[in-house]
This record gives structure tokens, C-alpha cells and sequence, in this order.
């Protein structure tokens, strides 16, 4: 995954267009002050993803839920649908 790295100060001189390539790259960007890292910047859909990523790995450390969800997922597939138990987060 490429990843551009910007100063502080060129993300704050160029803001509108820093948005504009974090949306149409989906390339994150680390924002350094003082050479060093200090902040990191992604399009939404890159953060959802991500987010969602993490989720999945969180549930799959419940073996219950991960069945749960496999089924659900299987269900789905089929043109079928299955409540899932409320979320324990």
C-alpha cells in the first residue's frame, strides 16, 4: 500500500486538495511535524473498511459468534435471513 507523507504545514497550506486526493487515491497520508509522524489522514471509505476489517477479526475471536456470523453469512447468500444476538460491545 502506498502511503504519502506531508509536513504539517503543506497539509494546512493544502487542505481542499490533500481531501481531494485522500478521496480519490484512498491513499492514506501521514502528516509529520518536525520530520516526525504525528497524525495519519483517509478517505472514509478506506476508514470503514478498515473498521470493518477490525471487526470481523474481533468476532472472529468469539467462536460462537464467529459461527453465528458464518451461518448469517451462508443464510444470506441463500435468500435467507437470520437475526444475529445483539452485540456484547
Amino acid at each position: 500500500m502506498t502511503i504519502k507523507i506531508l509536513p504539517a504545514s503543506d497539509v494546512r497550506s493544502h487542505f481542499s486538495s490533500v481531501l481531494k486526493s485522500l478521496h480519490k487515491e484512498h491513499v492514506p497520508c501521514f502528516v509529520t511535524k518536525s520530520g516526525r509522524a504525528v497524525a495519519a489522514l483517509l478517505s472514509m471509505e478506506l476508514y470503514e473498511q478498515l473498521m470493518s476489517d477490525l471487526e470481523d477479526r474481533l468476532d472472529e475471536t468469539d467462536e460462537e459468534l464467529a459461527q453465528e456470523v458464518a451461518e448469517a453469512r451462508r443464510d444470506y447468500r441463500a435468500g435467507r435471513s437470520k437475526a444475529l444476538r445483539p452485540s456484547r460491545r
